[in-house]
């Protein structure tokens, strides 16, 4: 890859290092705040002239996000205890979405898991809104009997 110009360079390392991270731990939440840092900044205008100073802001959020995000998980350590019904809860719920899975086609389960993920009828690709939408509620009409049969 070609040598970026100032400040796409510091972007650039820091997507690398994300990019390395292989889970979600306080070091990939802290280079998440050192890029949203850096994002803010561009969009704002106020990127510093000097190359030094603006590295060392975005070196400080990435430090700060890792460190607000061990400091959380502390928290979560020491003021919530683990609920063995949430996970049962949790176990019986991956085991309903398998089944659920299991009994629709690849483009259904990818059309079902943009409508988890909040992707709007209109951004569906290759799909029209109300195409979408007429799909996602035939799929829904066909599965709610088999999803609420388990249910007490």
């Amino acid at each position: 890859m070609a040598d970026l110009p100032f400040p796409w360079c510091i972007y650039a390392e820091h997507q690398t290092k994300a990019a390395w991270c292989g889970r979600v731990t306080d070091r990939s939440w802290g280079i998440e705040n050192g890029l949203n840092k850096f994002l803010t900044a561009v969009a704002s205008g106020s990127i510093p002239e000097n190359q030094a100073e603006f590295q060392g802001g975005v070196d400080r959020a990435v430090s700060t996000g890792s460190w607000v995000e061990r400091n959380h998980a502390r928290l979560r350590r020491k003021y919530l205890r683990p609920s063995h019904e949430h996970a049962e809860r949790r176990a019986v719920a991956s085991v309903r979405l398998a089944e659920i899975r299991s009994s629709v086609s690849a483009a259904e389960w990818s059309l079902l898991m943009a409508v988890a993920a909040g992707v709007g009828y209109h951004e569906m690709a290759g799909l029209t809104a109300a195409s979408a939408r007429t799909r996602v509620a035939r799929l829904r009409a066909r599965l709610r009997p088999a999803a609420g049969k388990e249910r007490p």
